[in-house]
């Protein structure tokens, strides 16, 4: 039998372990890419889904502020949709923020903005609503929240379009 360099064992050996480690070693890798890839498709639905319903509480403000106005019923009736529009009004602010944490540098802004606008409109209804006759002493603007949802919609957008 012929002597056999040891340096030839120690280099077969080792070809034969690299060789078996190969497709772990891929596997790990490819397993690891879609790990990244669910990541990034679960954070944007994530930031889909706060947009939108941001953009839902942000236009119930509006809505039930419109709504008011043609309300012709009891106090109690009134008060109930005053309520309606401050509650729907910290929805938006809750939203905001969480369209904020998702996605701080491209929509937190606009974000911000609706939720102020949204803020804004629902203390003008409770200032023009007379609360013990139940009626609607002045006339709520919601143009300045309309401006903002729309300038929050195209951003939205323009983000989930990327």
């Amino acid at each position: 039998m012929a002597d056999v360099p040891a340096y030839v064992a120690i280099i077969t050996a080792g070809a034969g372990i690299i060789g078996a480690a190969i497709p772990q070693v891929t596997t790990v890798l490819r397993d690891a890419r879609q790990a990244e890839r669910d990541r990034r498709e679960r954070s944007a639905a994530m930031a889909r889904e706060a947009c939108v319903a941001l953009l839902r509480a942000s236009g119930e403000v509006r809505t039930r502020t419109e709504s008011i106005r043609s309300y012709r019923g009891p106090a109690d009736g009134m008060r109930e949709r005053v309520e309606e529009v401050r509650s729907r009004a910290e929805a938006t602010r809750v939203h905001a923020a969480e369209v904020s944490m998702l996605v701080p540098a491209r929509l937190a802004e606009p974000a911000d903005q609706v939720a102020s606008a949204a803020s804004a409109l629902a203390d003008d209804v409770v200032r023009n609503t007379d609360l013990n006759q139940g009626v609607l002493i002045g006339d709520p603007d919601v143009s300045k929240l309309a401006e903002c949802i729309a300038a929050f919609r195209s951003a939205a957008v323009k983000y989930a379009a990327n």
